[in-house]
């Protein structure tokens, strides 16, 4: 999988063709439970802030099948609820005057829609691009787009979700159930007859001609979930809630925020810059990862111990603060659920003390080593494992019952993330189909970071402010960053 940014993506030129949803007429959608973080962004879309789309893109080889690629987008909205909801604007005596109602899958009506032939991948990803920000916005049904770029050799195919529908690892899901399902449509659409045992067949026009169509029926054990309104809320007096309350009374319950200068002033913000690059190949991969056990900890404990490592190199603090982005499925169900299934944790990553190389207690100071020990990615590890333990909490109650508000000294939330894509669905074909996550490019005033693990080793996806400063300061942190890996491969 490769993570990206719309101001770096390269789609090829093409046919553009896209979908056009529509619910049918004169049925009223049902209510649908609403999670903290779905709340939190349709509030803020309410306010002003810029859409923030996710593209699940993928490659399909030849030109496209139009009709069995419709039967196939039907197919993954027909299974997960979470493709089925839509964002309501809620009458203000009600709580936070938003909420999500969902639709009947079978009654919603597709529409094609032919677009333009593009010539350049600029054209056609700043077509694309226009589409997804029109077409994904929350409110109103759907906050999706259908879409490919067909062509003669090979086509590209693309679903656009606002972030009410989706997260990272949906976007595995929806690539491999969607290529699955087109794949399907394509082989009996080829063939003289169907014959597949349960489907149900009805002819189809494509120009002049009838097709065979075949509506592949998830399984009871296959079918996906909404996300629940959230966990159940934890007693008043449980110690993850004072973990939480402790980490936010001791920044003066502030969020935190990166420490390094990112050229921004206060209450102000800039268009995003994005920056995707490898931080360690697979052999210093696998090196850290074995290090890391030997440590008793993960490869994240030990990416993220370089990391604060990295930012205390260039004059950072001897202990980070950061949020840390954790999925919430809880079991096989959610496995392959799409949706918004995530939470958010605190973390404090501590930096050791340099060490003596050779451990002489009379030692010089210069010839003091600073390289990121085994104590540190065990200690990181600890923290980790904690903090993860705190994804119990809800986080409507931690609001609710912080003694003071809580205050945001910046828009953005410095989050650092870790997703192993290895682990996820569709990974052993993630390279040969091209899989591609596509997010907004908006606008930032502070440090997020993405980190993914796959057979090419740890790469970066990092969203900052376009500012001279924070263009220095962030490369001079990837590049410490990668050399720290290096270091403890090595070691």
């Amino acid at each position: 999988m490769r993570v990206v940014s719309a101001d770096l993506w390269e789609p090829a030129p093409g046919r553009v063709l896209t979908w056009d949803v529509t619910p049918g007429a004169g049925l009223v959608p049902e209510p649908a439970p609403i999670t903290f973080n779905q709340r939190n962004h349709l509030l803020g879309t309410s306010h002003g802030e810029p859409s923030v789309w996710i593209t699940a893109a993928f490659d399909v080889e030849g030109p496209v099948d139009v009709g069995a690629l419709e039967e196939a987008f039907r197919d993954i909205v027909a299974r997960h609820p979470g493709l089925q909801v839509e964002a309501v604007h809620r009458p203000p005596e009600q709580a936070c005057g938003v909420g999500l109602v969902r639709h009947d899958p079978g009654t919603l009506v597709w529409q094609r829609a032919d677009g333009p032939v593009t010539r350049t991948v600029a054209a056609t990803r700043e077509h694309l691009v226009a589409e997804l920000g029109r077409r994904c916005a929350p409110f109103g049904y759907p906050a999706f787009l259908p879409a490919v770029i067909s062509r003669p050799d090979r086509s590209t195919i693309v679903l656009g979700m606002d972030h009410l529908h989706t997260d990272a690892w949906s976007t595995t899901v929806v690539i491999d159930e969607l290529a699955a399902a087109y794949a399907e449509h394509a082989r009996h659409a080829a063939a003289p007859v169907p014959v597949l045992a349960g489907a149900v067949t009805a002819g189809v026009a494509t120009g002049a001609a009838a097709r065979p169509m075949v509506v592949v029926r998830p399984t009871a054990a296959a079918a996906s979930v909404l996300p629940a309104a959230g966990p159940a809320y934890v007693g008043v007096d449980d110690p993850r809630l004072a973990t939480w309350h402790g980490f936010l009374r001791e920044r003066g319950w502030a969020l935190p925020t990166f420490p390094l200068p990112l050229g921004v002033p206060d209450g102000e913000r800039a268009p995003q810059r994005t920056v995707v690059r490898s931080l360690a190949g697979p052999e210093t991969a696998d090196a850290v990862a074995r290090r890391a056990a030997g440590a008793g900890a993960s490869t994240s404990a030990a990416v993220l111990a370089t990391f604060a490592r990295a930012v205390h190199d260039l004059g950072g603090p001897t202990v980070l603060e950061t949020l840390l982005p954790v999925h919430t499925r809880a079991d096989e169900t959610a496995h392959r659920a799409v949706g918004w299934h995530t939470t958010t944790v605190p973390l404090r990553i501590e930096v050791d003390a340099p060490v003596l190389a050779g451990g002489s207690a009379g030692a010089r100071a210069d010839i003091f080593t600073d390289i990121v020990t085994d104590t540190a990615i065990a200690a990181t590890g600890k923290a980790l494992r904690a903090a993860r333990e705190l994804s119990a909490v809800p986080l409507e109650q931690l609001v609710e019952t912080l003694p003071h508000p809580l205050r945001f000294p910046r828009r953005d939330i410095f989050q650092v993330s870790y997703l192993d894509y290895r682990r996820l669905p569709g990974h052993a074909t993630a390279a040969e189909r091209r899989a591609h996550h596509v997010s907004a490019a908006t606008l930032a005033d502070d440090l997020q970071v993405w980190v993914s693990r796959t057979d090419d080793g740890l790469a970066v996806r990092a969203r900052m402010p376009r500012t001279d400063v924070a263009v220095e300061t962030i490369d001079a942190l990837l590049d410490h960053w990668a050399e720290r890996l290096t270091e403890l491969a090595v070691g």
